[in-house]
């Protein structure tokens, strides 16, 4: 009996060293509304997506939480991210950006296991409408944990988006764990917000070759959604933009990360 749980404990602790591989979803869900039948809620399929892939954590961008928009599509108002959180079972959270058609619309984050989930407001010196970043601290089955931001940032005026950026990296850096930050940043790879970003911050894409319009048709649209990681503390091991998925004007962007140990 002895010898068992001593193998046991040992497997554990082989099974905790090893290193876990981290899928990552961003995705613009067009406020879960099929932009090409209005009115056809795109919710089971986005739900089945998720269970089928079971990525680690999710990022949703254009979010409704009880609007009347929701309510034109479902019949009632519903809480998005409430509800998909308990269609596949991850604990879900919604971070408001603004108020919008008697309710809320922004930042939807899914993780398997995650805690201090919290919305950080982000600066519009230019005008237009809020926008926000909502974090979580997720917890990996090696009891690893990473900060993950989603993001939808203005697609307005450049000088919010540098702003946005700005505020969002000297937040990331100060927090105490590796981060990945994602979402719609409505900047392409030629621009300045681009260039902007420090060295050690890779994008998924670039990393692995892969330049693929990310919104709009496959022909013709721009690379604007992103999945940016601490290349000190993660390596790509995967990315892949998944145009084949038809339920949004945007296409969901996945990527696999691996935690590097420390040394």
């Amino acid at each position: 009996m002895e010898k068992f749980f001593l193998c046991c404990f040992f497997c554990v602790i082989i099974s905790l060293a090893k290193a876990q591989d981290v899928k990552i979803l961003t995705y613009n869900i067009y406020h879960g509304e099929n932009p090409a039948k209005p009115g056809d809620s795109t919710f089971h399929h986005l739900a089945d997506f998720i269970i089928l892939n079971q990525p680690e954590v999710v990022a949703l961008q254009e979010v409704d939480s009880m609007t009347l928009r929701s309510e034109r599509i479902y019949g009632e108002k519903i809480d998005f991210m409430k509800k998909l959180s308990r269609e596949t079972g991850y604990r879900g959270y919604f971070g408001k950006a603004m108020d919008f058609d008697e309710g809320g619309y922004g930042e939807g984050l899914l993780a398997k296991k995650g805690s201090a989930y919290h919305t950080v407001s982000l600066p519009i010196p230019a005008g237009g409408e809020p926008r926000a970043i909502a974090w979580v601290k997720a917890e990996l089955k090696t009891l690893e944990e990473f900060y993950f931001g989603g993001t939808h940032l203005c697609h307005e005026f450049q000088e919010n988006r540098l702003a946005q950026l700005d505020s969002i990296l000297s937040y990331a850096e100060n927090l105490d764990k590796p981060v990945v930050w994602v979402g719609d940043l409505n900047f392409t790879p030629d621009s300045k917000e681009y260039s902007r970003i420090p060295a050690h911050w890779k994008e998924a894409g670039a990393e692995s070759g892969i330049q693929q319009n990310t919104f709009g048709t496959i022909e013709e649209g721009a690379k604007i959604d992103y999945i940016w990681y601490d290349s000190r503390k993660f390596e790509l091991v995967e990315y892949k933009v998944l145009n084949q998925i038809p339920y949004s004007d945007h296409y969901p962007v996945w990527a696999v990360l691996r935690m590097k140990k420390e040394e």
